[in-house]
């Protein structure tokens, strides 16, 4: 078993409509992710209970926000996969993990994108809700992106580590490039 932090472009904004205001059906969602849904339990059963967990958001928000797990964490992860776009993805392996989340997102890619951009995509509330377990969901503003493009983003080639970082560099490099160009927001789903 793996983990990927998945990236997502699209309007966090539209996302947070969303959430404050269900529009979203389970059918709709079903129909467009197809059977891609059948293998994960944790879906299944927020489609199952999709009004209710809609209503749980919404009513959160309205409540003002807080942090989310179990299936509100999954009911918001759904929303956002199915409102947004997949531009690129990071995974590690179980055992991986600890390495990802300790040395590559604060060392390597906090020097390429910024230590803030970084945090950002990891975990950061979407209208209030906060998912800081997983699965985690994060996301970086088009301003902020087209921020960190304008620096100049350069992976480092050099050591055996920085050249085993290269390829998870390059895909958030090119996931903020190309949402900064076209003028979306990037979401990060951690799961």
């Amino acid at each position: 078993m793996g983990y990927t932090l998945e990236l997502r472009a699209g309007s966090v904004e539209r996302v947070a409509q969303e959430l404050r205001r269900p529009t979203l059906t389970a059918a709709e969602v079903r129909a467009r992710s197809g059977a891609d849904t059948r293998h994960d339990d944790d879906v299944e059963e927020v489609l199952a209970r999709w009004p209710e967990l809609a209503g749980a958001a919404a009513a959160g928000i309205a409540e003002g926000g807080g942090d989310v797990d179990g299936l509100l964490a999954t009911y918001l992860h759904v929303v956002v996969r199915h409102l947004t776009h997949w531009y690129g993805a990071v995974a590690h392996t179980s055992s991986g993990g600890e390495d990802f989340r300790a040395r590559l997102l604060p060392g390597p890619a906090a020097v390429v994108l910024g230590g803030e951009l970084v945090q950002h995509l990891v975990t950061r509330d979407v209208a209030g809700l906060r998912a800081s377990t997983y699965p985690m969901v994060g996301w970086a503003s088009n301003a902020e992106l087209r921020g960190a493009a304008a620096v100049g983003l350069v992976v480092p080639e050099g050591d055996a580590q920085q050249r085993e970082d290269a390829s998870a560099l390059w895909t958030l490099v090119d996931a903020v490039e190309r949402a900064a160009a076209g003028g979306l927001d990037l979401v990060g789903v951690y799961a």
